[in-house]
């Protein structure tokens, strides 16, 4: 039998950025259908006031984040006809021709240290072993402004 994990990351609330409205609201939908509608066995859910998992905090900071992705993807743990989604909600930016998701304590006078780099996150999502991973970044491009080029074109 197939298994369906995912992490569903959402943020408003941020340290250097102005806060957002429905990000969390999103994450916390696509968890619930995750879990009720297509029976994911393990959903990751990150956001501004997530409950703690086995004892560690699930706050959408980098810290967090990162720590979540080494260690769940450290090695394959999935295999032929296993299913994995990642979706974030939430601030990201272009910078340097890379692109970046910001989590809550993410600075943009910062960005290299303190942002999680879009490439990061599809290394660690090819090393998962599922067939099939699905990657949906729900991102507000170049920190909310109305100019400038949005993240996506290095997600691929």
């Amino acid at each position: 039998m197939a298994k369906n994990w995912a992490i569903t990351i959402g943020i408003n609330k941020y340290d250097y950025l102005q806060p957002l409205n429905y990000a969390k609201r999103d994450a916390h939908l696509m968890h619930n259908f995750l879990v009720n509608e297509a029976s994911f066995e393990r959903v990751f859910f990150f956001s501004d006031d997530s409950p703690d998992i086995a004892g560690k905090s699930t706050r959408p900071n980098r810290a967090n984040l990162r720590r979540i992705l080494r260690e769940l993807f450290e090695t394959p743990f999935m295999g032929s006809g296993d299913n994995f989604w990642f979706f974030f909600s939430g601030h990201g930016i272009r910078h340097n021709n890379r692109d970046y998701l910001m989590p809550c304590d993410g600075n943009p006078e910062d960005i290299e240290e303190t942002a999680i780099a879009i490439n990061f996150v599809t290394e660690c999502l090819r090393r998962c072993g599922a067939d099939n991973v699905v990657l949906i970044l729900d991102a507000c491009r170049s920190l909310a402004q109305k100019a400038g080029e949005g993240i996506g074109r290095l997600s691929i």
